[in-house]
């Protein structure tokens, strides 16, 4: 009964690849989320950018002076929908 135990434990035990297979499947996960946070941080720090020349210009041009181009590329990139038509269940 005692071998059993023994070679059931040993069996079973975490070898060192079994703890690195494991371990490189939580460091590739943690990766990703840093490298989440890393786009995230350029994704804010272009708003921001965006945002502090669009009020420097506005400073110096003044607000009627100053062109938002968002706009434009807000609106050219809208389709137009197709409309849906319903028909009546024959």
């Amino acid at each position: 009964m005692l071998n059993w135990i023994v070679k059931w434990a040993s069996h079973h035990a975490p070898s060192p690849e079994r703890q690195a297979e494991s371990a490189l499947i939580e460091l590739r996960m943690e990766l990703f989320r840093a490298e989440q946070r890393v786009l995230d941080a350029q994704i804010h720090a272009d708003y921001y950018r965006s945002r502090i020349a669009f009020c420097e210009e506005v400073l110096k041009k003044g607000i009627e002076q100053v062109y938002d181009y968002r706009n434009d590329q807000h609106e050219t990139f809208q389709a137009p929908r197709p409309s849906l038509k319903l028909t009546a269940a024959q």
